[in-house]
C-alpha cells in the first residue's frame, strides 16, 4: 500500500523493518526518492526522533546528502531527496543502521504528470488545550505549520536492533508545556461553511505556494515542529537567526482571498469604542505585544504558539447562531518584511472567497456572508503588518478572521478599528 503524501509516489525502491524507500515525483513534476517511516514505528518513542536526526546527520556530514522536504510529525513520518543526488532514501535507512533490501528493478515513468494536489506540508502546531476551535473561528485546513530543512537534532545514536522496534532507540528530550485549560466556548466540530465561494483558483495556489517556498528557501533556514501530543505546547527549532520564517499554513485555504487587492482605504464610517461601551482591555496576553480592548462578555483564549507564532480564539460565551468572534494572530514576518513576504503570507490565509480590499500600505481586509447551519452570518478578515521594538522596523503579521450574525457585524468591525488604532496599521 503506498503511503499519503504530497507525492505520486511511483513504485518501491527497497525496504528495511522499519520503513520503505519510494520513487516519486513532487509537484513540479521532479523525481525524488522519499523514506518513509511505518506508522508503528514511528509510535515507538524515539525512533521519529532518530529518523529525523538521521536525516541531519546526514546532511551535515562529510558527504552531504541534504533533503529537500521532510514532515517528521506525520502519523507515517517522510523524508524526501531529489533523485539527482542518487539514492538518499536507501541511505538514510542504513544510516539508521537496520538492514535495507533493495527491491527488484522498476523502469521509472517517462513523464510527470500533469498536476499535483498539493505543495509539500509538515505539522502544524496543535491546539494548546488538546481540544477543538472553537466554531466562530473558521478553521478550513491544519493550524499553520512550516515546512522544515536540516535543522539539528540531538541524538546520541541510531536505533541497534533492525529487528524490532521494541529496542530502546536514542534518547530525545521534548519537554511538555503545561496550556491552559479547554475553551470553553469550543465545539467538536467545524459549523460554519463559506456560502457559494468562487471556483477555487489551483493554478494561483500553486504559483503563491512556490513564492511562499521561494521566500523561505531565502530566509535565512527553516524550522521543524517538535512534540509528543496534543497537550504539549508546540515548539520550535530554528536552523538560525532571529529571523527564520513565520508559522505558514500548510495547505490551500479552502477559499482564499481574491488577489491582487482593490485599491481602497480603510472604511471610516466602521464604528469606534466609546465611553458607554462596557468594555474590558486585556494588557497582558503572551505574544501579542500591545493591549487588545473588547466586549466585557469575551474572552481570548490561548488557541496555538510557537516560535514566532501566537493564536488566540476570542469571543463571547454564547452558543449557536449567537456565537461572535474568532481568530487573533500574530506572527513574524523575517527580515526585510517586504511587499513579497507581505503578500506571500497573505495569499495562505482563508478568507472565503472574498475580494481583498487595501485599506493602507501594509494592511487589506476582505469582508463576506458565509453560512453557518443554514444561518447567514458576518466574516470579516483582516492581514496585516506591523512594527515592534526599538527599531521600528516592519516585523509583524497581525490576522484577525472573526464571524458573528449579520446584525452584529458592527462588533467585530469595531474590535478591528481599535487593534487598527493601537498598532496603527
Amino acid at each position: 500500500m503506498q503511503p499519503e503524501g504530497p507525492y505520486r509516489y511511483t513504485h518501491a525502491l527497497g525496504g528495511s523493518p522499519v520503513g520503505k524507500a519510494w520513487a516519486a515525483i513532487d509537484e513540479q513534476g521532479r523525481f525524488v526518492t522519499v523514506a518513509v517511516l511505518d506508522a508503528a514505528v514511528a509510535a515507538t518513542p524515539g525512533w521519529r526522533e532518530a529518523f529525523a536526526g538521521a536525516a541531519d546527520l546526514l546532511a551535515k556530514s562529510a558527504d552531504p546528502m541534504p533533503y529537500t522536504y521532510a514532515d517528521f510529525s506525520a502519523a507515517t513520518p517522510w523524508v524526501a531527496y531529489s533523485a539527482e543526488q542518487g539514492s538518499g532514501a536507501e541511505k538514510l535507512f542504513r544510516a539508521l543502521g537496520v538492514d535495507y533490501t533493495p527491491a527488484p528493478p522498476a523502469l521509472p515513468p517517462t513523464s510527470a504528470p500533469p498536476s499535483v494536489s498539493a505543495p509539500p506540508v509538515s505539522a502544524p502546531p496543535q491546539p494548546i488545550s488538546g481540544g477543538p476551535q472553537a466554531p466562530w473561528a473558521v478553521q478550513t485546513g491544519p493550524t499553520p505549520g512550516q515546512l522544515v530543512s536540516a535543522t539539528t537534532h540531538p541524538i546520541s545514536g541510531v536505533p541497534i536492533s533492525p529487528a524490532t522496534v521494541t529496542s530502546s532507540p536514542p534518547a530525545a528530550h521534548v519537554s511538555p508545556v503545561s496550556g491552559p485549560s479547554a475553551d470553553t466556548f469550543a465545539a467538536p466540530v467545524r459549523r460554519i461553511t463559506p456560502s457559494a465561494p468562487p471556483p477555487r483558483r489551483t493554478g494561483l495556489w500553486i504559483g503563491i505556494a512556490a513564492l511562499v517556498l521561494v521566500v523561505l528557501a531565502g530566509g535565512g533556514g527553516l524550522a521543524i515542529w517538535k512534540g509528543t501530543g496534543a497537550k504539549d505546547t508546540p515548539t520550535v527549532t530554528a536552523s538560525g537567526g532571529n529571523s527564520g520564517p513565520p508559522a505558514l499554513p500548510t495547505s490551500p485555504p479552502q477559499a482564499p482571498g481574491i488577489e491582487p487587492p482593490k485599491p481602497g482605504a480603510w472604511p471610516t464610517q466602521w464604528p469606534k469604542y466609546n465611553e458607554r461601551d462596557e468594555v474590558q482591555t486585556l494588557t497582558n496576553l503572551e505574544g501579542v505585544g500591545f493591549p487588545v480592548k473588547l466586549p466585557m462578555d469575551w474572552k481570548c483564549a490561548l488557541a496555538a504558539r510557537s516560535d514566532g507564532f501566537i493564536s488566540y480564539n476570542c469571543g463571547n460565551a454564547a452558543s449557536g447562531e449567537q456565537m461572535i468572534g474568532g481568530e487573533l494572530v500574530v506572527r513574524s514576518c523575517p527580515a526585510p518584511c517586504n511587499e513579497q513576504w507581505q503578500n506571500a503570507m497573505r495569499a495562505v490565509e482563508e478568507a472565503w472567497g472574498a475580494q481583498w480590499i487595501r485599506s493602507g500600505q501594509h494592511s487589506s481586509y476582505a469582508e463576506q456572508i458565509i453560512e453557518a447551519n443554514g444561518t447567514k452570518r458576518h466574516g470579516l478578515v483582516v492581514v496585516a503588518y506591523i512594527r515592534s521594538g526599538e527599531a521600528g522596523t516592519i516585523d509583524r503579521q497581525v490576522v484577525i478572521r472573526m464571524t458573528a450574525p449579520v446584525a452584529d457585524a458592527f462588533q467585530l468591525r469595531r474590535f478591528a478599528s481599535y487593534i487598527r488604532d493601537v498598532t496603527v496599521f
